[in-house]
């Protein structure tokens, strides 16, 4: 059943067919009612003229029903000229006329309804390509990544949402510009002659900010027609930090396992030779030389111990299950107690203590804060010559007691002075001690920090170093 459009187009086609017919057989009509006063000439002049008023309805069938429609209309038109050429016209060769007409209207219905037919194929395939553009450019808005469409005269033709928010707006402007502040092409990384030419490049843009990109470049024909770079921005700043952590953290993997290696080796080839030495039977050795052996062997013992007590303690830091067991308690004792074991352990360093009088109580790890007060004597007489002073100071401030450890050693860079906290750093000073392996002073910022404290370090080269760190007082009555 025809609804809408061609129901109205079908009535409208019979209604010019009924009234070309009618025109058609007028004066037949008028002869068969005897209308005197509707004899008309034009009605009795050579039907050529007649029938072609029938042109109209198989054009307009062409039009409304394409070739199918034109070609049934003018096999129509056809039948209605049979009874006149047969029994009414008074012509001779009415047929040859009729067939004719019949030919050249038809292909002129039919050359309408190809014409028709290619315009509604033109115009869907605008309406598909202004779709399909539409759909691409909204792709384009919605993407996550940048995109920017440049001329071959390096102006900026589009941009997306979010390359607006990356860089700001752009359409217009040229692209060297737009992205690098240049003004002139920037030969040397621009790739928009080659992609022109279809190539498609690869490559990435960092810029001044730290922000990293990762760009490709691909030829793209604009609405124009002319062929353009169509660029698509990928922001890797995040990838690239990481890949540079992961590169870092590969690198104090190698560092850990070549300085604990280097750090094992050492005293267990000490310990060897010297169990050795006790084992040779053909070789007596005096009480004192014993004694010096197996001293060696409990100071190389105590450096083991130490490495894996270190490791054990990063670890645990790191894994967070080194919690705090706070107790109150004062300073001053866990200062004397440190001492009392440096001073055993070096008995060459002279050490002074310079504390304030009446220091607050803290409220924290006992072990904990012990094991940063000696790490950082250890490092002390580790970095200085024997003989020298190490000293111990503490005081409050700003609701804190601040702790202090001078030493007279040849100091630290400033450059260097950012890093010293670093695992598995430790710098290019010469110890005066063997042994370390940089967790030291990362196990005491890792402690430090865990109490809310701080911890730093200042010193000038040649004129020895000084490490601090505060703790949070505890108030009286708290």
């Amino acid at each position: 059943m025809l609804r809408g459009r061609s129901y109205y187009s079908f009535c409208i086609l019979l209604l010019l067919f009924g009234i070309c017919t009618f025109l058609y057989y007028f004066d037949a009509l008028v002869d068969f009612a005897d209308w005197e006063a509707l004899r008309w000439n034009f009605f009795y002049t050579v039907h050529d003229i007649h029938r072609l008023f029938f042109i109209v309805p198989i054009v307009y069938a062409g039009h409304s029903f394409r070739v199918k429609g034109a070609l049934i209309v003018t096999l129509a038109a056809f039948i209605a000229f049979l009874p006149r050429a047969f029994s009414i016209s008074p012509f001779p060769d009415p047929m040859l006329r009729i067939v004719l007409f019949t030919i050249v209207a038809g292909a002129i219905g039919c050359f309408t309804g190809v014409i028709r037919n290619e315009f509604e194929r033109r115009r869907y395939l605008e309406a598909l390509v202004r779709s399909e553009k539409d759909r691409f450019l909204g792709i384009l808005e919605r993407m996550g990544d940048g995109v920017m469409v440049v001329g071959p005269d390096y102006r900026i033709r589009f941009i997306n949402p979010t390359m607006v928010r990356e860089f700001g707006e752009g359409i217009g402007s040229y692209c060297y510009t737009y992205l690098h502040d240049f003004d002139e092409p920037c030969d040397q990384i621009c790739k928009l002659p080659s992609v022109i030419d279809g190539a498609v490049e690869g490559l990435e843009y960092s810029f001044p900010d730290g922000r990293t990109y990762e760009v490709i470049a691909s030829p793209f024909a604009d609405y124009d027609g002319e062929v353009c770079q169509l660029g698509t921005f990928r922001n890797i700043t995040q990838r690239k930090q990481v890949e540079m952590e992961l590169i870092e953290l590969n690198k104090l993997k190698s560092d850990l396992l070549s300085n604990v290696s280097h750090e094992l080796r050492s005293p267990l080839t000490s310990i060897k030779g010297i169990i050795s030495s006790l084992l040779q039977k053909d070789i007596e050795l005096s009480d004192e030389t014993c004694e010096m052996l197996l001293k060696g062997v409990g100071e190389e013992t105590d450096r083991l111990a130490s490495l894996v007590t270190k490791l054990l303690d990063m670890s645990k830091l790191e894994a967070g299950v080194w919690k705090p067991e706070k107790e109150r308690f004062h300073i001053s004792d866990i200062i004397n107690e440190a001492l009392q074991h440096q001073k055993w352990v070096h008995k060459n360093h002279i050490y002074e203590t310079d504390l304030e009088p009446d220091l607050p109580e803290i409220y924290a790890d006992y072990n904990q804060i012990i094991q940063v007060l000696t790490n950082l004597l250890e490092n002390a007489a580790a970095y200085s010559e024997e003989a020298t002073q190490i000293t111990i100071r503490a005081k409050t401030g700003d609701g804190n007691i601040e702790v202090s450890v001078s030493d007279q050693g040849a100091g630290i860079p400033q450059g260097d002075l950012e890093k010293i906290f670093d695992k598995f750093y430790r710098g290019g000073q010469k110890r005066q001690k063997p042994g370390g392996i940089g967790l030291g002073l990362a196990i005491c910022q890792a402690i430090i920090l865990g109490h809310s404290g701080q911890i730093w370090a200042e010193s000038e080269v040649g004129h020895g170093s000084t490490f601090f760190f505060t703790l949070p007082a505890t108030l009286p009555g708290i």
